[in-house]
């Protein structure tokens, strides 16, 4: 054979089989969507279903290099333009039928489904969701007021990469000529992002950005791009099998060692997906979506052609199950549109709903994108932008036959008009956005003043013991208590109110033993910060150590109320009962969670920040348990021998 040209591999292009379907790819496909949409639906069934994300990128990275690489084979060349105008024909068309539904659905629902919505749309249109969503501080992993197109992140990186990667190839092509040198390419590339992971990790950069960038998310695309480099006719193999032993490594032991590879692969994933969590960042990200990434490349390595006999077509059988191939094909529709309906439900019947919700919402998930799959997506792949569009505009003019597509026009303008109503009158914040701003005003405000004495029936009692500490209340605590500071300032005129947006046990525990050490804790400390911390008993020990061991203070501790998308509050509030029935006599609960039990009108659309007359009981139930503390301080300062009983 001779080498005519760079994209000459082991398969000449006569030997090939130029409309090779590679089969089995579309049940990795259904594997990965359903990993992500029980994820999203179901979080505590499946918490490292977000793995599918990454199984999804190494499909990409595959299948897109193996078919530029076919295109070499066959042309000499790879055309670049028409390669991105063949992807814009499959991603665009989708996109803008759901932009103009969801913007019209927010329209109606109105309040936090519009906020942000512009740069969505922008960034939905441009693929640079990703980018956008980190400069805006949007929190993947603990949203509880979640905007409609966040997972638009996701296909914002393999467009980006569909643009860059198809350049980088042609100098890859034009300054090497061994199919190993080539290769080197992507496992460089893909260990500069694993080490840039961690280094930017190391100092400090939020999970939000490690997951969301495209230069800390490309190891998964260069996993695939490397398989395809390292079997670049994997695309187009020989026709004749006995060719297979010569330029393929699927035989042997080889092949059995692939083939078992496969296996162990697709029975890890639900496994690693059940055992990774986003509650431990530092282990998923990159450790945990890299192993996710490996299970994506050793599915789709035993699928290649090279790889023949003993199980290996068991395993392509398996995979082409056809419900799978069928969700496997919608899989782009499934995933555009299963988290915008799933965020309207939220927004609609609020973020604690009925099991039913979400599987609603997965029945329309499933009949939206089969619609989009064989109305708007096939049309325009079949017949490009201008046939699908002359094709509709023939049918809205035909004589016969006609209501259908005139109808779907004159909902498309409105929905059109709608967009951008939706867009002009959106909010510039969310509920609970507004409600932390109000309170940050009145906390200042509050901090400005001088802090009052106690009322006298408040205060301890004088007595020859009496107490070398300052007299009052400190509140420290997260953006609930920080909603709700002017509430607070109210009932509680004499103590110093501290709330911090995202403040968490192992931030608010520090700032109490600094004031212990400075001699500025007063006798009564609440504590609030459930909505973002998971208490281990040895804080919950520390604490008690700083604040009440010698029996001069008190201490308030704060449950916590949150949807399930939040599961580290609930734990949070099983360990404040039970060390508070540990020390019943130093330690009060302000039980804010059992006082907005069955009453979601106390609270904002996440479901965490109260509002309204919501604001006013959790003031009131920590300015309960503070006297109910000051009560008992004072009683144990008129029995001092009660004090050294503890």
């Amino acid at each position: 054979m001779k080498e005519d040209h760079v994209f000459y591999s082991a398969v000449h292009p006569h030997e090939g089989q130029r409309k090779f379907v590679l089969r089995g790819l579309d049940g990795i496909r259904a594997i990965a969507v359903l990993l992500v949409v029980v994820y999203h639906f179901w979080p505590q069934a499946l918490p490292g279903g977000m793995i599918g994300v990454d199984i999804f990128f190494v499909i990409s990275g595959y299948l897109i290099t193996a078919l530029l690489l076919r295109e070499g084979a066959y042309t000499g060349k790879m055309n670049i333009v028409a390669f991105w105008v063949r992807r814009l024909r499959r991603l665009i068309p989708a996109v803008a039928v759901l932009v103009l539904f969801i913007s019209t659905v927010a329209l109606i629902v109105g309040g936090d489904a519009q906020v942000g919505l512009g740069r969505q749309i922008l960034g939905a249109f441009t693929y640079s969701s990703n980018w956008l969503l980190i400069r805006a501080g949007n929190d993947y992993f603990t949203q509880t007021s979640p905007e409609l197109m966040t997972n638009f992140w996701s296909l914002a990186v393999e467009e980006q990469f569909y643009f860059f990667w198809p350049v980088i190839m042609v100098f890859v092509f034009m300054f090497t000529a061994k199919w190993w040198q080539r290769s080197l390419v992507p496992a460089i590339l893909g260990t500069l992002s694993l080490l840039l992971t961690l280094i930017l990790g190391a100092l400090g950069a939020s999970a939000t950005r490690l997951y969301y960038g495209t230069d800390t998310h490309l190891y998964g695309l260069m996993v695939g791009v490397l398989l395809a480099m390292l079997l670049p006719w994997s695309m187009y193999p020989p026709a004749d099998e006995r060719l297979y032993p010569i330029v393929g490594y699927g035989n042997g032991a080889q092949g059995w060692i692939r083939q078992v590879t496969g296996w162990v692969s697709l029975l890890l994933v639900v496994p690693l997906a059940l055992t990774l969590s986003d509650a431990n960042p530092g282990l998923l990200m990159p450790w945990g979506l890299l192993a996710g990434s490996l299970l994506g490349l050793g599915m789709i390595q035993a699928l290649l052609p090279d790889v023949r006999g003993g199980t290996s077509g068991a395993f392509r059988a398996l995979l082409s199950f056809p419900p799978l191939v069928w969700v496997g094909q919608r899989s782009y529709g499934i995933y555009l549109w299963h988290w915008p309906l799933m965020v309207l439900a939220h927004y609609i019947f609020g973020p604690v709903s009925s099991p039913w919700v979400n599987a609603v919402v997965l029945l329309l998930t499933l009949l939206c994108a089969g619609a989009s799959y064989i109305y708007v997506e096939q049309p325009v792949r079949a017949l490009g932008f201008h046939g699908a569009l002359s094709s509709w505009l023939t049918a809205i003019f035909a004589r016969t036959g006609k209501v259908v597509p005139v109808a779907a026009a004159v909902l498309t303008c409105l929905a059109l008009i709608a967009t951008v109503f939706a867009v002009r009158t959106a909010p510039n914040m969310t509920q609970a956005q507004a409600l932390i701003a109000a309170g940050q005003a009145a906390q200042d405000q509050h901090q400005q003043q001088p802090i009052t004495s106690a009322p006298e029936d408040q205060q301890p009692a004088e007595t020859p013991t009496a107490l070398a500490i300052p007299d009052g209340v400190s509140v420290v605590g997260d953006s609930v208590t920080l909603a709700a500071a002017g509430e607070l300032a109210n009932m509680l005129p004499h103590a110093a109110i501290d709330g911090e947006v995202s403040r968490t046990s192992s931030k608010a525990i520090p700032l109490i033993k600094q004031q212990a050490n400075e001699g500025t804790l007063p006798t009564v400390v609440v504590l609030s910060v459930t909505a973002n911390s998971t208490f281990s008993t040895e804080e919950l020990e520390e604490l008690y150590e700083t604040v009440v061991a010698d029996g001069k203070r008190r201490l308030v501790l704060v449950t916590g109320r949150g949807p399930d998308s939040l599961p580290w509050i609930e734990p949070s509030n099983q360990a404040i009962r039970s060390f508070a029935a540990a020390h019943p006599d130093t330690v009060s609960i302000a039980d804010w969670q059992a006082a907005s039990e069955g009453h979601p009108e106390y609270l904002v659309s996440d479901g965490v920040h109260p509002h309204g007359q919501g604001l006013e009981v959790y003031a009131q139930i920590i300015a309960d348990a503070v006297q109910q503390a000051e009560a008992s301080l004072a009683h144990s300062t008129l029995a001092p021998e009660h004090v050294q009983g503890q």
